[in-house]
């Protein structure tokens, strides 16, 4: 994990180039995401989340609302909020791919500084090890 911690972006490839698309669908309907029907519900999909994997200019996407986008085939309601997400993919709209130099807008950078995430502890300095001394140790 601690090797993770110490990454810097221009570390990390997003994508092989030749999987690159030109166009980027972000929205259906009324959507401000990709809601995606599953086996056995719905979840929906911000693909503005990870614009880098697409080698373009990464910003803070609209967010709200996308968890209730998620539910399960059962319950009151669901079929409606299921014909909703059907009629949505009949109105999608795509971007054209933004390949520049810097990848993220200052506003992402600040967002993801600020950002909350109980999943990853914040980098520690001690006992830490470059990618290069973590790798020394292992045989190949």
């Amino acid at each position: 994990m601690a090797i993770f911690q110490n990454l810097q972006e221009e570390d990390i490839e997003w994508r092989a180039p030749w999987l690159l698309s030109d166009e980027i669908l972000y929205r259906c309907g009324d959507f401000d995401w990709v809601p995606l029907l599953r086996i056995w519900g719905a979840v929906g999909c911000a693909t503005l989340l990870v614009l880098r994997q697409y080698s373009s200019m990464q910003f803070v996407p609209v967010t709200q609302g996308l968890a209730e986008c998620e539910f399960s085939y059962r319950g009151d309601g669901y079929r409606k909020r299921v014909h909703e997400m059907v009629s949505a993919w009949s109105h999608t709209r795509r971007m054209k791919r933004l390949a520049v130099g810097l990848m993220t807008t200052p506003e992402y950078s600040e967002w993801w500084v600020k950002r909350i995430n109980d999943n990853v502890s914040g980098p520690s300095q001690e006992n830490s090890q470059s990618i290069e001394e973590h790798f020394a140790c292992c045989p190949f």
